[in-house]
């Protein structure tokens, strides 16, 4: 239903942008992590918390369309998981973490952007067609208590995980480059949701067919190249 920049979710957006960058970025990363992971997390960062003060970048989707649930999905995380390998067997499934709300500024969101829906469910509009909320509930007040609440019932996911595969540059922690090639990997390029760095302000299904046309593209621009080089 509605896509909403943090000035929108909360009139306290300034504050909290400040928090959120006084913060160190080594306490929400693993401590053997490579240098370019650390640089490449600060470098996000920076990014997001311009996203954060501007009005044209969404970090709030209000996904209503008439049902019976409200979802409410953030799209700005500052919390980033790990997928670890579990074992030398291929075909074993690697172990997840997606560390939700490890950063403090995501929950502190999630808190401010229920309240505004809470808001919006007020409305003269929503009442009009008998809108109640039952979770997690109205009595459910304060910024502590809908914090604790959210930790109970939030989901780590939904369906807009990225960024394990990211297209940023090799010493920023990056996976491929613009043309989609892995790094220091002959013949070999990855086109799905993993090499976004951050969660797009949209859904993530219709993103990555533009970057599979793209990568089609590319492709086929490569091959045309190889093909002309042969000829010559």
């Amino acid at each position: 239903m509605a896509f909403l920049p943090l000035q929108n979710v909360t009139s306290n957006y300034a504050a909290l942008i400040q928090s959120a960058g006084e913060i160190d970025p080594a306490l929400f990363l693993p401590e053997d992590a490579d240098s370019s992971i650390f640089n490449g997390y600060k470098a996000q960062r920076e990014l997001v918390l311009a996203q954060y003060a501007s009005t044209k970048s969404t970090v709030q989707e209000v996904a209503f369309g008439g049902g019976n649930t409200v979802p409410i999905a953030m799209l700005k995380p500052l919390s980033r998981g790990t997928i670890l390998i579990n074992s030398t067997d291929p075909f074993s499934a690697p172990l997840f973490d997606y560390k939700t709300f490890a950063h403090p500024t995501d929950l502190e969101l999630a808190v401010q952007a229920l309240k505004k829906t809470r808001q919006w469910m007020a409305s003269d509009p929503m009442q009009e067609v008998g809108a109640v909320e039952v979770f997690p509930g109205v009595d459910v007040q304060g910024d502590d208590a809908i914090a604790a609440s959210i930790r109970t019932f939030a989901s780590s996911t939904w369906a807009h995980p990225v960024g394990t595969a990211a297209m940023m540059p090799r010493d920023l922690g990056g996976v491929v480059d613009p043309q989609l090639r892995v790094y220091g990997v002959k013949g070999l390029r990855i086109v799905d949701a993993s090499i976004m760095p951050i969660i797009p302000a949209t859904h993530t299904s219709s993103t990555v067919y533009a970057v599979a046309e793209k990568a089609a593209d590319l492709i086929k621009a490569a091959q045309y190249q190889h093909w002309w080089d042969r000829a010559r």
